[in-house]
This record gives C-alpha cells, sequence and structure tokens, in this order.
C-alpha cells in the first residue's frame, strides 16, 4: 500500500512540476509516454511475477489490479479501516464490471477545481492504459468507460469500468 502511494505520488509531483515549468500539454504528453514506453509493462511484469498470477480472463485481470502497485493505492483506504473503494464483480470468466467507489485522484482535482487534470487522468491516462493493459492478458478483452468524471455529488462513484471477452 504504501510502495503504491509512493508511486503515483512522484508521478503526481512530477506532472506538477512538468505543468508549472513548460505547460498543461507538455507535462501531460510526457507523463503519457511515461506510463506507455515502460511504466505499465514494468509494473504488470513484476507485480504477475512475485504473485504468480496467470491466467488471460477477467479474474486474472482483477487480480492484477488488486494488487499491481500502480492500482492497489486506490483498491482500499487508509488504516485503520482499510475500506475497499474498489468493487470488482465478476458476471463471468469472460465480463466483468470495476466500480471505483472513491479515488483519492479524483477527490483532488475536485477539491482544486483541476479539470484539465482529471481529464488527463480518467480519459487520457486510464481510459487507454485500461485497454493496453487488458490487451497483455488477453488480446480480445475490449474495455469501455461505463461512467466517468465529472460526477455531480461527491457521493457518486468516480467511475466504472466494464471488461469483456467477446467469445
Amino acid at each position: 500500500m504504501t510502495a503504491g502511494k509512493l508511486y503515483l505520488g512522484i508521478d503526481g509531483i512530477w506532472t506538477g512540476l512538468m505543468r508549472q515549468k513548460y505547460s498543461d500539454k507538455v507535462a501531460f504528453d510526457y507523463d503519457k509516454e511515461v506510463w506507455f514506453s515502460k511504466a505499465l509493462e514494468i509494473d504488470i511484469r513484476q507485480t504477475v511475477e512475485a504473485l504468480n498470477i496467470k491466467g488471460n480472463d477477467i479474474p486474472t485481470l482483477f487480480k492484477y489490479f488488486q494488487f499491481g502497485p500502480a492500482f492497489s493505492v486506490i483498491y482500499v483506504g487508509p488504516p485503520p479501516g482499510f475500506e475497499p473503494r474498489v468493487k470488482f464483480e465478476l458476471k463471468s470468466k469472460n465480463h466483468g464490471i470495476m466500480t471505483v467507489t472513491r479515488c483519492n485522484s479524483l477527490e483532488y482535482f475536485e477539491r482544486h477545481n483541476d479539470t484539465a487534470l482529471q481529464k488527463l487522468a480518467c480519459e487520457e491516462i486510464d481510459l487507454p492504459a485500461f485497454k493496453w493493459i487488458a490487451k497483455r492478458f488477453n488480446p480480445k478483452i475490449e474495455v469501455e468507460p461505463l461512467k466517468l468524471p465529472p460526477r455531480k455529488s461527491k457521493d457518486e462513484i468516480a467511475c466504472q469500468w466494464e471488461f469483456k471477452i467477446e467469445t
């Protein structure tokens, strides 16, 4: 949990500094390049090897999401409660729904009214990242967002994603 928080925290600090020094566009372009050039590939490889995660179906992908450093930080809240913040609903081994009930990043964006960074994170990084990651487990996995921010109320879920393997 702490490693995952540091992992994403450093990314947030780096992106913030790049935005100040250059521009939103430059910072966001480099942030995407970092994640999609090597970061996610390394994250997946190290996580599945360390935990012996094997398979190419939706339960396997969801297992990675629960333990991968880039995503586990949002899976549970801080101590002492460690409340689940992401719900995984398996409809079958080929179909699942991931619902993020609370998201630290979204709460930060909302507090700071930073819609540009929220759009980057949710639409330009998360959406292609989930698709890219899913394809690493099975090229037939399709990913669709069912709900993305902005949200009307803090009581709403943060986002919801559908993962399917068409047979």
